[in-house]
């Protein structure tokens, strides 16, 4: 399933503050829809034989920064490892990403930022089939740019709920959060129809103390918690750490940050599993 897709006419229209406020406000209004639409459709009747989910489940998230250095294929390879659910963002389509990785994955993209030369977003990728795919868009309030979330649906084994798995971007470039707390109001409406674990990984760009606790008053309304790195070798903007994994329904065996050199930011990887 895919919802609301970027187009140019927004880009365009946000050359002048009062277009710019009214397309903004349409956005959000359809992102609202398209949550609910999104949340009305979990749990749907499986159809055919269904490839499961494992515990233990080991994920990664990442931005990639469009896959750009030289070095991030040699690094995701070495990342992948037993994987069977990977965050991705910043995912540049011509970049074959999957590609790289040695085990057979399925994938789920949205579409963020497009020129007529890269088309990015986020890629989650999965050992099992998701029952389940929404594409959600919001948008840079000064750049006119749109920001993806991918939500999956995913069937574990052993388990008699499926697993909601949420891929975020966040928007970045606004000083009074309210694209970013309507962006973080979509994935709530979602989480809040799911009956079973959560996964919310990606870049929440969390670079205040204000939107980091914005991010974690959601999170635990919705009974997820943050995980945590030992050391903690997250990238961080004004010290305060952009990338999070937050958990729901699972438990945690190991957590990871990996520093590299080919992306601005360093990934996260946890192993975690359920009885």
């Amino acid at each position: 399933m895919s919802y609301y897709s970027p187009h140019s006419g927004l880009r365009q229209g946000l050359r002048t503050p009062l277009c710019a406020l009214a397309l903004l406000a349409t956005a959000t209004t359809q992102a609202a829809s398209d949550a609910e639409s999104c949340a009305a459709a979990l749990g749907q009747p499986l159809v055919g034989e269904q490839v499961l989910l494992k515990s233990p489940l080991r994920v990664l998230s990442w931005n990639i920064q469009k896959a750009g250095d030289t070095d991030w294929a040699g690094d995701l390879r070495q990342l992948s490892d037993n994987i069977q659910l990977a965050f991705i963002q910043e995912a540049a389509v011509k970049a074959n990403i999957a590609g790289e990785i040695p085990l057979p994955l399925y994938q789920a993209f949205a579409a963020g930022y497009t020129t007529d030369d890269i088309e990015t977003g986020v890629l989650t990728l999965s050992t099992s089939s998701p029952s389940l795919l929404c594409n959600l868009t919001a948008w840079e309030p000064w750049l006119g740019t749109p920001k993806a979330t991918s939500v999956t649906e995913h069937p574990m084994a052993g388990h008699e709920n499926r697993l909601l798995a949420i891929n975020i971007h966040a928007v970045n470039f606004e000083l009074s959060a309210q694209e970013f707390e309507a962006q973080l109001n979509s994935i709530a409406t979602v989480i809040a129809a799911h009956t079973g674990p959560v996964i919310a990984a990606g870049d929440f760009n969390t670079w205040s103390e204000d939107r980091q606790d914005m991010v974690d008053a959601l999170m635990a309304e919705h009974g997820l918690i943050n995980t945590t790195y030992e050391p903690d070798l997250r990238t961080r903007f004004l010290d305060w750490p952009l990338d999070h994994i937050y958990l729901r329904g699972l438990s945690v065996q190991d957590t990871e940050v990996t520093a590299v050199d080919s992306s601005d930011h360093n990934p996260l990887s946890a192993t975690l599993t359920w009885p």
